[in-house]
């Protein structure tokens, strides 16, 4: 079941990279293997979530310009609040998974302009930066909640007897 489930990483990294940008609403586009993660972590647990967002993240960064590590770290640390947050919550609300995902967008926003800094790659100015996050947090909390809804009811109705 791994292997499935690692296949669908890659496409999910290979589809964030080519066509998520051409759905792009106010400047940003959904981050797939961020919403996969939030998804894993919230149905399976944090340790799922941990694993699934380093392979996640380093698929990432294997198709970026830059060095290897920033967009792993960043999902591991998205991948933690979640796990954390989940912990801490009733785990059949829809609302608090749409949060959690808002809340890991923008740390893995965060991350990745503070790796960037970091790193002397350039970094773009920080009203331009918050823009975008907010944007994306809208989007990714959207495509969470429709995602969580889908899983829980495709879980549901498989696991129940003929």
């Amino acid at each position: 079941m791994s292997g499935v489930f690692f296949a669908l990483m890659i496409v999910l990294a290979l589809v964030q990279v080519t066509w998520a940008p051409h759905l792009q609403l106010y400047g940003a586009f959904p981050n797939l293997v961020l919403a996969a993660v939030v998804c894993i972590t919230w149905l399976r647990g944090p340790r799922a979530g941990l694993v699934w967002a380093c392979a996640g993240g380093l698929l990432l960064d294997l198709t970026a310009p830059g060095p290897l590590g920033p967009h792993a770290i960043a999902l591991l640390v998205g991948a933690y609040a979640v796990g954390f947050w989940v912990r801490n919550v009733p785990p059949t609300s829809m609302v608090q998974p749409a949060i959690a995902a808002a809340a890991a967008s923008g740390l893995y926003t965060l991350v990745l302009i503070g790796a960037d800094d970091t790193l002397g790659l350039p970094v773009p100015p920080l009203a331009l930066v918050f823009q975008l996050a907010a944007a994306a947090c809208v989007y990714n909390a959207a495509l969470v909640t429709v995602s969580v809804a889908a899983l829980r009811r495709f879980t549901t109705t498989s696991s129940e007897p003929a």
